[in-house]
């Protein structure tokens, strides 16, 4: 128990004695009372009932009192002093590091050394363009994203689209080959499309027939037609052909004019 306490106290005071006024304090009162303190601790030739006596007088009267007054004035006079010291000194350090080795520096070597306010505007322009550099990197990275999707998609409908005219390529391949196999819808194929688009065509057409069996010359036949143009797009088609017989021009039917005339 009593160790413990005596632990407690002691580190009480030490770190008391860690506080700058009261390490202060400590310092200044030993110093100015060093003749009690030798007396009391360390000289042998004074009693125990001298300590006691040498003790008592030295607390218990108003001089101690003010000698104690006084050295705290003296422990605040001194830390002032001492912090003051101190500020004054970082002061000098700060001022020959900040302003004279600078300014002595530059005297020497101009091209080496610049004043802080160029130094802090070059700071600023190196912010300003590195954060200027990485929108601008981040908006390349975005553009660039998005031409790459653009890219992919318009890829992606242009294989769509070839697939699809490949296969319309190949139905449109496949209706015809089954057309030209099939005599008949061949043949209903022109005489369908002659009535959508150009009946008098197909009137021509079936006046046709009756002239080219009864060996009409191509000449009259061509002034019977209603349509100037259905004798050239029939020959331009294949449907009829002009031959030449003892110096006269005549139209017979190929294959194909014989298909319609058969599907009439």
């Amino acid at each position: 128990m009593v160790i413990k306490f005596i632990e407690s106290t002691y580190d009480s005071v030490k770190d008391k004695l860690k506080n700058p006024f009261y390490g202060t304090l400590f310092v200044v009162w030993v110093i100015r009372n060093r003749e009690f303190i030798y007396n009391v601790f360390f000289n042998d030739s004074v009693t125990s009932d001298e300590r006691l006596e040498l003790i008592r007088a030295h607390f218990l009267n108003w001089d101690s009192l003010l000698s104690f007054i006084g050295t705290i004035l003296i422990s605040l006079g001194l830390m002032i002093l001492i912090y003051a010291s101190l500020n004054l000194s970082r002061f000098i350090v700060e001022l020959s590091e900040r302003i004279l080795k600078p300014w002595i520096q530059q005297l020497f070597s101009k091209t080496s050394i610049v004043s802080r306010e160029d130094y802090i505007q070059l700071e600023k322009d190196r912010d300003y363009f590195q954060k200027k550099y990485s929108e601008e990197r981040s908006e390349k990275i975005r553009l660039q994203r998005e031409l790459d999707q653009l890219l992919e998609q318009n890829l992606i409908e242009k294989n769509k689209n070839n697939n699809q005219s490949e296969e319309n390529q190949t139905l449109t391949e496949t209706g015809t080959l089954q057309i030209k196999n099939n005599p008949e819808k061949r043949a209903k194929s022109i005489v369908d499309r002659w009535q959508k688009l150009r009946p008098t065509y197909l009137e021509d057409f079936i006046n046709l027939i009756p002239l080219i069996h009864e060996k009409y010359e191509a000449h009259e036949i061509i002034s019977k037609m209603k349509d100037i143009g259905s004798l050239q797009e029939f020959t331009k088609k294949g449907i009829i052909e002009t031959v030449k017989k003892f110096g006269r021009i005549h139209y017979n039917f190929t294959e194909i004019g014989d298909e319609i005339v058969h599907f009439i």
